[in-house]
């Protein structure tokens, strides 16, 4: 009897308001004209940011400048060089005189270019699309808010992009040169992956108080760090050591508490511009939202006892009283743009389990290497590699016989073993070679067939991809392969192949690995295979997160394949049926988890779960009740975001 069936989950379609269509008002000229090109310039610039004409200045001094033969190179400040050396790589034997004129035009262009953001210098080198509401964001951050902005974006609309370019910028005009990420520990490697993709900027993920002490005197820098970890002592003597020209810090509600001792350490640190990241900046009550401009503008909102007195409503301190007052001060330092109010279009999301019975073959293969697995995994001799080992082997089972077989090979090669194990481990290889075609191989085809359209297949292991591959070919469909070891123009040419349309020679179907397409922009396709599902779920995230994002058009369709009564669907109905990730926007997923209780991450506390069940009933139940832990995680999270729902419906103009 056959339990296999097509599943389409319910995805609640999300309320937004629509998008209120802006006015073009009548043009206002703040600042003046240049007379030469037309450009709008500020009030008390000294000279026209596009064509340099010069305003009302003396021109004779101008001439006197000119004098000296020295030409500065545009938006370059050279303030901070040795004047010496500078003037002895223009060809000089040494400084021209007279000096204060030349030290005078200095001041004036480090002044005009710290002052004069009028526009954003820094696009072209920006590798990411941006939109209307995150360049606003970041004009009004590095502008009005002098490069101390707490952005608190909803989620979903780039409040790492805005960041990015608030930092770019500012490296661009010369005033940083060191920049400090802190981030949840799970999050300091895609905040790397993020800047050196889309910004084109090298971040050091810093993890030993040796790395942090080589860094103390540098002059110049990029790093990353876990707020958990950098708060320690024998870290935060070696971080706090040095000033820094830019301090960025994601997840800022755990900040949220001025009696913490993460708190008092980023309040501590040195630093001239703070970006602080939030998509949640109240948690429980509005004091909270004191605590987080305290760091960026101390005084910004008063004492603590006149905050209270002024806007915290004794009824609910989540609603503020004297909401236009307090508007008016968060205006001057925080920036929180919403899903309702801007003017971009989000895709919406179809998700699909294709709930799959194994064949005969299949189920023996993977019945017996999980007994196999459990036993050996438990065995005292065990040692840490082989339990790693035993890991890999228990998610390839869900995979592919191929991936699966991969790994059994080497571990046959491995002279260690005893022969009764060598005999176990080869009867399993000949195991997973006599299954000629799995059943999520079919499903693909099957799909693939009644689904017309381009399609990205995820899958984790190489094996499986080339299995896939060659499937393909034999049934005549194009495809392509992406993967970590392919070097920059094969990467380029696969891609390419992928974007060019079926009738034209392009190929339907690109098979990536999970380092495959990071940081590239397929939103010419809009349908999604997991052919194998990590268990860390912010993968899953990321593969949707590359077709599901702004400037998708059409809607987002997700085939999950699901073998039933594997761990495989246990994981699935976690991330389907407890988390509900599919009908969630980007970045939601990682608040939720963020939630969980205890710095354990998802993927461990599923692991821990695995390792430490003695059958596959057991397991069942350890996992049901990690499902518990998430759904509370979730309630807590659509708690919070109610309460700066209320907080946006106080603050709205009226």
């Amino acid at each position: 009897m056959s339990y296999e069936r097509f599943e389409w989950l319910e995805i609640p379609e999300q309320q937004t308001e629509p998008a209120k269509k802006k006015t073009k008002p009548a043009e206002a000229v703040v600042g003046k004209r240049c007379p030469q090109c037309g450009w709008l310039d500020e009030e008390t610039a000294l000279q026209c940011f596009r064509c340099s004409y010069r305003y009302n200045i003396d021109h004779s001094m101008a001439e006197r400048i000119g004098q000296l033969g020295i030409t500065l190179p545009p938006r370059v400040i050279e303030s901070n060089q040795n004047l010496e050396n500078f003037f002895r790589a223009h060809g000089r034997t040494r400084p021209p005189e007279p000096l204060p004129i030349y030290q005078l035009r200095l001041q004036a262009e480090a002044l005009r270019l710290s002052r004069g953001f009028d526009r954003l210098i820094c696009l072209d080198e920006v590798a990411v699309e941006h939109y209307e509401h995150q360049l606003e964001a970041a004009l009004r951050a590095l502008r009005e808010m002098r490069g101390r902005a707490l952005l608190a974006d909803e989620v979903g609309l780039g409040k790492t992009i805005e960041a990015g370019i608030i930092m770019k910028e500012l490296i661009h005009r010369g005033l940083v040169r060191t920049v400090l990420v802190l981030t949840p520990a799970s999050l300091t490697e895609q905040w790397r992956e993020e800047l050196h993709n889309k910004f084109h900027e090298d971040f050091t993920v810093m993890e030993t108080p040796g790395a942090w002490r080589a860094v103390q005197a540098a002059e110049s820098g990029r790093w990353i760090a876990s707020l958990d970890r950098a708060k320690l002592t024998h870290h935060r003597e070696a971080i706090l050591a040095r000033e820094y020209d830019l301090l960025i810090v994601d997840e800022a509600h755990k900040l949220k508490n001025r009696s913490t001792l993460a708190w008092k350490f980023v309040n501590q640190l040195r630093k001239r511009y703070v970006l602080m990241l939030t998509a949640t900046p109240v948690q429980n009550d509005l004091m909270e939202l004191y605590s987080l401009i305290t760091i960026l503008a101390p005084g910004q909102l008063g004492t603590v006892l006149a905050f209270r007195r002024h806007f915290l409503d004794s009824y609910d301190s989540r609603q503020p009283r004297n909401a236009s007052s307090l508007r008016r001060l968060l205006n001057d330092v925080m920036i929180r743009n919403r899903r309702s109010k801007v003017n971009v279009q989000f895709p919406r999301r179809q998700a699909a389990i294709y709930h799959l019975e194994l064949s005969e073959p299949e189920w023996t293969l993977y019945r017996q290497v999980t007994e196999y697995i459990r036993r050996r995994f438990n065995d005292a001799d065990s040692t840490k590699h082989l339990r790693l080992t035993l890991l890999t082997l228990q998610k390839e089972l869900s995979s592919s016989p191929q991936a699966l077989a991969g790994t059994l090979r080497k571990m046959l090669a491995d002279t260690g073993h005893s022969e009764g194990v060598r005999a176990e481990l080869q009867r399993f290889i000949e195991l997973a070679e006599a299954i000629p075609q799995s059943r999520k191989l079919g499903a693909v085809c099957e799909i693939l067939e009644r689904f017309p359209g381009k399609f990205l297949i995820f899958t984790e292991y190489r094996q499986t991809q080339e299995s896939l591959l060659a499937e393909l070919a034999r049934r005549q469909i194009k495809a392509t392969g992406f993967h970590g070891g392919l070097d920059i123009q094969q990467k380029e040419a696969a891609i390419a192949l992928f974007r060019t349309p079926e009738q034209a020679g392009g190929a339907r179907v690109l098979v990536s690995t999970e380092s495959g397409a990071e940081g590239r922009n397929l939103q010419f396709c809009h349908q999604l295979i997991n052919y194998d599902l990590p268990w860390n779920p912010m993968r899953v995230e990321q593969r949707i997160g590359r077709l599901h994002r702004l400037g998708q058009a059409h809607d987002v369709a997700i085939f999950n394949l699901s073998c039933n009564e594997t761990i495989e669907a246990h994981v699935l109905d976690l991330l389907a049926r407890k988390i509900r990730m599919f009908e969630l926007v980007i970045g939601e997923l990682d608040m939720i988890l963020g939630n969980v209780e205890g710095a354990k991450s998802f993927e461990d506390l599923l692991r821990e779960a695995w390792e430490s069940a003695m059958s596959e009933d057991d397991l069942r139940q350890r996992i049901d009740a990690l499902g518990d832990v998430l759904v509370r995680a979730r309630r807590d999270y659509e708690r919070v975001r109610t309460t700066n729902e209320l907080l946006d419906l106080a603050l709205d103009e009226r």
